[in-house]
């Protein structure tokens, strides 16, 4: 979009260690784009122009169409790429051949404050829920494009999510543990950040509409009781609550006597305060395992908390 940012966009992908970088800027803000070098910092670069602006999947799109590298990385001008971000992501080893290769990412406050950082280890039972990584922080391998992985044009928002799901359909995810980029997550109008720069309301229709989009798909997946009781944990462990309590409930479907299951889902209920679905879930799970003592433990918590709430 031409923001004075760009520049410090390009100085994160021109200082890559990574020895070959191609910069490729997509003019989606339209033919006012300023002109842009050659060259910069030693890497070539290309400027993409068009006779109208972009939207974000049709910019994505021509960005992949354009670049000539065997992997590809997306950048919005308004974040950054740390140095070894490149390199440190192709130097994994990729024992199970996976095409797409993603880290964690460090969020910044408006003021350049780090926020936390955003770490979706997972599967790809979390695509169900939201995106599994920040589309900065990802490598993908150029053979999803030639199969045919591409951005849809009618998610204007939320269109990582939609591709991730297309190529999660044709290779598995690795995730690289160490930040390797930079969102600027208060910067920005599109509603996909944080804080002001977040519309819950247009999230929830997004993931409705992908919801219906890749119905089989997700039919599949979910039908894998390890993914989806991992996936609730996971979830669990990091406070999402809401998203916890939906995926423990589905795990719980699939196996209602799983003493794991049993226990987690009773925990989710309890942080989301439904003590009478608590206790009964995590008493049937100790009558399981009579001898267990963190579920005697988290019974007595249960029954205290509802003691202390009558």
């Amino acid at each position: 979009m031409d923001r004075p940012s760009l520049q410090r966009a390009m100085q994160s992908a021109a200082r890559q260690t990574w020895r070959n970088v191609e910069i490729v800027v997509v003019a989606a803000c339209g033919p006012k784009h300023r002109d842009l070098v050659k060259t910069f910092l030693g890497r070539p670069v290309r400027l993409i122009r068009h006779d109208r602006p972009l939207s974000r999947p049709d910019a994505a799109n021509v960005a992949l169409e354009s670049a000539h590298g065997e992997w590809l990385n997306f950048l919005d001008d308004d974040d950054e790429l740390l140095s070894a971000h490149v390199a440190k992501l192709l130097d994994a080893p990729r024992t199970r051949n996976e095409r797409v290769v993603f880290s964690a990412t460090r969020a910044l406050d408006k003021n350049g404050q780090t926020l936390g950082q955003i770490s979706h280890d997972g599967n790809h039972v979390q695509l169900f829920f939201h995106s599994r990584s920040m589309l900065g922080a990802t490598l993908i391998h150029r053979s999803l494009v030639d199969e045919g992985a591409r951005f849809d044009p009618d998610f204007p928002v939320h269109e990582d999510h939609d591709f991730q799901i297309d190529c999660a359909t044709r290779t598995e995810f690795l995730f690289v543990k160490q930040a390797t980029c930079i969102w600027n997550a208060q910067v920005g109008d599109s509603g996909c950040g944080i804080g002001l720069n977040d519309d819950r309301a247009q999230r929830r229709e997004a993931v409705s509409r992908i919801r219906t989009k890749w119905a089989a798909v997700f039919e599949r997946w979910l039908l894998d009781f390890d993914a989806v009781l991992f996936t609730g944990q996971h979830y669990l462990k990091g406070g999402d609550i809401p998203v916890a309590l939906e995926c423990l409930e589905r795990a719980l479907a699939l196996r209602p006597t799983d003493v794991n299951a049993l226990n987690l889902c009773g925990m989710a209920n309890l942080h989301a305060k439904r003590l009478d679905r608590a206790e009964a879930l995590v008493t049937a799970a100790a009558a399981r395992a009579p001898n267990n003592r963190l579920l005697q433990e988290n019974l007595a918590l249960i029954r205290a908390k509802r003691a202390k709430a009558s």
